[in-house]
């Protein structure tokens, strides 16, 4: 029963009384109206419709502001004629409005409605909320159909240009079975698999062994990128903040492209995160970047931690190709930290996120993209890129 039914009930009760008490009929008449409103609208919302609810959440995995579309299959299974009905779909702290058709009876429909997407964020969608009620709205009743799914909204990829890998590396360096294969550095001879290239068979082994054998070659050359983001809530607006995490999952996108290992650094482990060692996903044999986007779907601010403390840990790290930090506002002692790392890294960008652009002290060795939005960051990226 509404708000508006319990009043009226009350309303009813209490005039009914009065009425009685000083004999006042039209009193009485009123408060008994009212009561025998409720009665209908309870018999009239009692006739639910005996409908099945079949959903399913496509994709259920999404980047920040595509579609995600609610497709459902809807079967009168009563004998009569089910009724147009207004649905209500829980949506993490939002509920999504749709309305489900008229089915006659054994008829099947089907019904989709589009999911809110604008929010990073791993939500959960509950049973679908099928209600009934009298045309005065005095009496409701709520079906729910299905179960509870999860869709995983994750941060905006933005289109970035690879930046230039600098002079190669190792060239025949070591070599292990998981370097990526290639045909630049021969690791070892190994059974012929399907899919490999005849021209990569090796005569003379196979010739000696009688197995079909083929020389595996390996890129040591393989660019390596490590992205450090800064979660301290006092660097950004919460604006700025989702613009950092848009930033980072985009140039861990970029640098994964190709299957090249990736490594993702915060300041901070935030709670329950599953961040390896606490602060870091991901590393030079690693070449799978869902794990990297997965996380910063559900990442927030860390009030622990700081940009400079994970800047000297890096010192101690193998290195790589590239190295990326992610910020708000950055001082000169950070961009000395970063600049420090130079022996290590091949190319440092440090990406400052700020509401309005700050310059800063240059250093050699260290490339700062000033931005206001992920956008004007992604337009700068790709002219570093293009140099």
């Amino acid at each position: 029963m509404t708000r508006l039914g319990i009043g009226a009930a009350v309303l009813g009760v209490l005039a009914s009384a009065v009425g009685v008490a000083l004999t006042w009929p039209a009193l009485t008449l009123l408060g008994v109206g009212l009561l025998v409103a409720d009665g209908l609208a309870l018999a009239y919302a009692a006739r639910r419709p005996h409908v099945r609810i079949r959903r399913e959440i496509q994709p259920p995995r999404v980047a920040k502001g595509l579609p995600a579309i609610a497709f459902l299959e809807l079967t009168n299974t009563g004998r009569s004629s089910a009724a147009r009905t207004i649905a209500m779909q829980p949506f993490g702290d939002l509920r999504v409005r749709t309305v489900l058709p008229k089915l006659e009876r054994g008829q099947t429909g089907m019904r989709t409605y589009r999911l809110p997407t604008s929010q990073r964020g791993v939500f959960d969608i509950g049973p679908l909320e099928v209600s009934r009620s009298d045309p005065f709205e005095l009496v409701r009743f709520t079906q729910r159909h299905g179960g509870t799914d999860q869709i995983w909204v994750y941060p905006r990829i933005l289109p970035l240009r690879s930046l230039p890998s600098g002079p190669t590396r190792h060239l025949e360096g070591p070599t292990s079975d998981t370097s990526p294969q290639g045909s630049i550095t021969f690791h070892r001879l190994r059974e012929y698999v399907a899919g490999d290239e005849i021209r990569m068979i090796h005569w003379k082994s196979t010739a000696r062994t009688g197995k079909l054998m083929v020389r595996h070659n390996v890129d040591t050359s393989q660019p390596y990128t490590v992205v450090l983001l800064d979660l301290r809530p006092e660097s950004y607006s919460e604006e700025t903040f989702e613009n950092a995490v848009d930033v980072a999952a985009s140039v861990v996108s970029c640098a994964a492209r190709g299957k090249s290992p990736v490594q993702l650094r915060v300041t901070a482990p935030p709670p329950n995160s599953g961040a390896t060692a606490g602060r870091q996903i991901g590393g030079p044999r690693d070449h799978d970047q869902r794990a990297i986007v997965d996380f910063l779907t559900g990442v927030e601010p860390v009030e622990t931690g700081t940009l400079g403390a994970e800047l000297l840990r890096l010192r101690t790290d193998r290195g790589g190709t590239a190295l990326v930090v992610v910020t708000g506002a950055v001082d000169r002692a950070d961009l000395a930290n970063a600049a420090a790392l130079r022996r290590r890294f091949e190319r440092i960008v440090v990406v400052s996120l700020t509401d309005t652009p700050v310059p800063h002290a240059e250093f050699p060795g260290v490339r700062v993209i000033n931005a206001t939005s992920a956008d004007a960051f992604a337009n700068a990226w790709n002219l570093e890129a293009g140099r």
